[in-house]
């Protein structure tokens, strides 16, 4: 099957237990192997406010369909000790 990049951009990405990690908002391409190394996705727990942006390696993907990125669960666990560390900055 192949995807387009207009595929995987906004593509929701969950882990193997279900938890919803985000959006994949970019991507990294090796010119030389002609593959997708990295996914850039964005949590956006709360738009505009509190975003994460977390890099998913190929080896970490399960799978990948027109309707979602399937990911290893140990990603979920990066994302929960990451959070714990991001301060919530609001006003101006």
């Amino acid at each position: 099957m192949q995807f387009s990049s207009t595929d995987l951009i906004n593509l929701p990405v969950y882990t193997q237990s279900g938890q919803n990690l985000g959006r994949i908002v970019s991507f990294d391409f090796d010119i030389e192997s002609h593959l997708v190394v990295n996914y850039h996705v964005s949590t956006g727990l709360i738009k505009g406010l509190w975003h994460q942006h977390l890099l998913v390696h190929r080896s970490q993907v399960v799978s990948i369909s027109k309707d979602r990125m399937l990911v290893e669960d140990n990603v979920s666990k990066d994302v929960v000790s990451g959070l714990k560390k991001t301060k919530l900055v609001v006003g101006n």
